[in-house]
């Protein structure tokens, strides 16, 4: 059992709390961006209550956009899915998006291709079907995630 988000497992692909500490250390200046659905967010939180990371930031993906569109220069921490570095790049060239690990890689978002989503909507497979009250509740969460992320 984890008792603290310091004793939290490195993971060769994800983000431990000993990588998010030890990049905010180096850059005690940068911002660190980190995304909610990363698995390091909630020891983050924990790190970020006890001080340890006063400049976290938990931000989506449109969060983080609007939030380097906003810094002038130098370096932002970006704890996600290294595919969002590029993104960060058009957001705003003056900032340097630096990983917290360079080989965090997403493969439930490397799944979605340009062509697979094409062949989905031209052949209209892979559709999914979801019962109105489920819908109804997930549009709600939806909703009240966009409205804290605004």
């Amino acid at each position: 059992m984890i008792e603290s988000a310091s004793e939290q497992p490195a993971s060769r692909d994800g983000i431990s709390t000993q990588e998010l500490r030890r990049k905010a250390a180096a850059q005690p200046d940068a911002p660190l961006f980190i995304h909610p659905e990363c698995g390091c967010a909630t020891p983050a939180l924990w790190q970020a209550g006890a001080g340890e990371l006063p400049r976290a930031r938990i931000l989506s993906t449109g969060g983080m956009l609007t939030a380097a569109r906003s810094v002038s220069s130098g370096s932002v921490l970006v704890a996600t899915e290294t595919g969002m570095l590029h993104q960060l790049r058009k957001a705003n060239a003056a900032v340097s998006g630096e990983p917290v690990n360079e080989h965090a890689v997403c493969r439930y978002m490397k799944m979605t291709t340009p062509e697979r989503l094409l062949r989905c909507l031209r052949d209209g497979t892979h559709e999914v079907f979801v019962e109105p009250d489920v819908a109804n509740r997930a549009r709600r969460a939806v909703e009240a995630m966009l409205a804290v992320g605004a």
